[in-house]
């Protein structure tokens, strides 16, 4: 900084507001100047002969010299808190990260095994290969065919992808197919989110001529790259049916699904788009992967704003210093003195009062504690506090949001309990199940899985047997036709191995050992419905509940078919289900 070439045209303050400490410290001066005049009242009370004795004779400047030092060093560091500035400089912009996002495709078409073992689990080595050769950026997973589904959020736990990763099959698709419009949509919609350009790593095993004119558009109205890595063999195969021993046909004839190279020469003609051959090593996606750490940081373009100008207040702080050093010299020290600011905050940017002495993490806490939860969610900049305000102050829709941010078992857990209050039970097990994953000796999330479980079922269960919720329910039957049954009027009559019978009289009275214990059955439900209202029922300890799977591509079915009916409900079944 050069303070000999100062612009007075753009000269100012950056936080004007400071000057206003030249009040109080005017205020000190003035009391201290006027608090001087007592030791002339205590010359006039001493008798002259002891005056040389009891009061020393000084100079003047002994007086005036720290009271000047201190005015000045005092308003050097207020001017330069204050921020005089006089010119802008070029500040780079903000540095964002690249992420990647593996689009996988789930077409009964990856189905074939021309590649061994077959083009989806080859496609899955592929993938896993990468995240174990580390490119060092948050990595999402989609899966797509009639329709498209994330399955895993950007991010860095690339454990928790590969083990989702083995969860995906064609069968959990709602709809068959293979729609490049839904899946570059919602890539679309992820890569907004980030301002540096970033990957599409598109895993499939072959592209048509439309698909491809999906993928140049898109290649050419984004900066973001595209790289393709195809699963299938030149000669190809045919393509497995929805039952085992059955292939799809065409005209009579058998489909042979095989790679298209003329049009992914034409791709690869694009500055953005890279097709990569499928190989037996890993060659492939090592070089991925170092080719994506090269690109994984972005500074956005240069724009001018009111922080770009130049802080010139340091050097000013430097002379203050060098002045209270001199304070502690014997005759400098200002024994008077008993306000003095030095200015520090804990905080970058300084709002309020507040913002000078409390971070806002401690200031949230303080909300929190009276229990001022939506001005706590405010004030945190801890993900997972900010989430737990929002919990708290009823907000569950934005606390979910927030927990999404982050991945780690507790954020996780939380996300389960959101989900729950807000009434999507099968999204908390999910979650759990997740937060189980990441810390699989967490006792505490063990329980709550399990007491989400038996939520979930007993609520299925609760309101099939309320007629007014459109759930069916598997009641007993009451009416049993012809047969009729009563209990065992003796010990004589109770069935034994004496008397049991191979089989038993379709017709008449027969006596029965059951008991009437009010026990219902009721199995899972898919989805929750959309008018669901969970209302209390007599006697609801009396519902057997049926175990649910635990498998997670069970957990992506149900997921997906809910999104399925919520974002595409007008989508019609493709006229090409491979």
């Amino acid at each position: 900084m050069n303070w000999i070439n100062i612009n007075t045209e753009l000269f100012h303050f950056m936080r004007p507001q400071w000057l206003w400490m030249f009040v109080p410290m005017l205020l000190v001066l003035v009391f201290v100047w006027f608090g001087g005049k007592d030791k002339q009242m205590w010359k006039k009370s001493i008798a002259s002969n002891l005056l040389p004795y009891m009061v020393n004779k000084g100079n003047r400047f002994a007086v005036v010299g720290p009271l000047l030092a201190f005015a000045f060093a005092i308003s050097l560091m207020i001017l330069a808190v204050a921020g005089p500035t006089w010119k802008k400089v070029e500040v780079p912009g903000a540095k964002s990260e690249a992420i990647l996002m593996i689009a996988l495709d789930l077409s009964p078409s990856m189905l074939v095994d021309d590649v061994s073992p077959n083009r989806l689990e080859r496609a899955k080595f592929k993938i896993q290969d990468l995240l174990k050769a580390n490119p060092g950026s948050k990595v999402g997973l989609l899966a797509f065919s009639g329709t498209a589904h994330t399955v895993i959020s950007p991010c860095n736990d690339y454990e928790l992808l590969t083990y989702q990763l083995q969860s995906l099959t064609p069968y959990i698709m709602p709809m068959q197919g293979t729609n490049y419009t839904h899946m570059l949509t919602l890539v679309d919609t992820i890569f907004s989110r980030v301002d540096a350009p970033s990957t599409l790593l598109l895993v499939t095993d072959n592209i048509e001529t439309q698909q491809g004119n999906l993928l140049l558009n898109f290649a050419d109205r984004s900066d973001n790259h595209i790289e393709i890595m195809t699963m299938a063999s030149i000669q190809g195969g045919r393509i497995p049916g929805f039952r085992k021993g059955t292939y799809f046909k065409e005209n009579g004839e058998y489909i042979i699904s095989r790679l298209n190279q003329n049009e992914l020469f034409r791709l690869q003609k694009h500055k953005n788009i890279n097709i990569n051959p499928l190989t037996l090593g890993n060659e492939d996606v090592e070089n991925l992967a170092q080719l994506i750490s090269k690109n994984l940081e972005y500074r956005s373009v240069e724009q001018e704003s009111e922080e770009e100008w130049e802080e010139n207040g340091f050097p000013l702080l430097w002379i203050a210093m060098i002045i209270l050093v001199l304070w502690f010299r014997k005759g400098w020290m200002i024994q008077w003195c008993v306000l003095l600011v030095f200015v520090s905050s804990c905080n970058s940017q300084i709002n309020t009062w507040e913002d000078l002495w409390y971070t806002k993490d401690y200031q949230g806490q303080k909300a929190m504690t009276k229990e001022h939860y939506a001005e706590a969610s405010q004030k945190f900049e801890s993900y997972t506090h900010k989430g737990v305000a929002l919990y708290k102050a009823g907000d569950y829709e934005a606390a979910i949001e927030v927990f999404k941010l982050d991945t780690n078992a507790t954020s996780m857990y939380n996300l389960s309990l959101a989900y729950a209050a807000n009434g999507q039970n099968y999204l908390a097990s999910e979650a759990l199940l997740l937060a189980e994953e990441l810390a699989p000796n967490n006792e505490v999330i063990k329980n709550a899985k399990e007491n989400n479980q038996r939520v979930v079922a007993q609520m299925d269960s609760i309101a099939k047997m309320n007629p007014d919720s459109a759930i069916t329910i598997v009641e007993e039957k009451k009416d049993l036709g012809e047969l009729k049954e009563r209990k065992a009027e003796g010990k004589d009559e109770e069935l034994s191995a004496d008397n049991e019978v191979k089989e038993l009289p379709k017709d008449g009275n027969r006596v029965t050992d059951e008991q009437e214990t009010g026990m219902r059955k009721a199995d899972e439900m898919e989805a929750p419905p959309e008018n669901f209202q969970a209302q209390k029922v007599d006697n609801a300890q009396n519902v057997l509940l049926r175990e649910i799977s635990a498998d997670p591509s069970e957990f992506l079915r149900r997921r997906f078919e809910y999104q399925k009916k919520k974002y595409y409900t007008n989508e019609k079944p493709a006229k090409r289900l491979w």
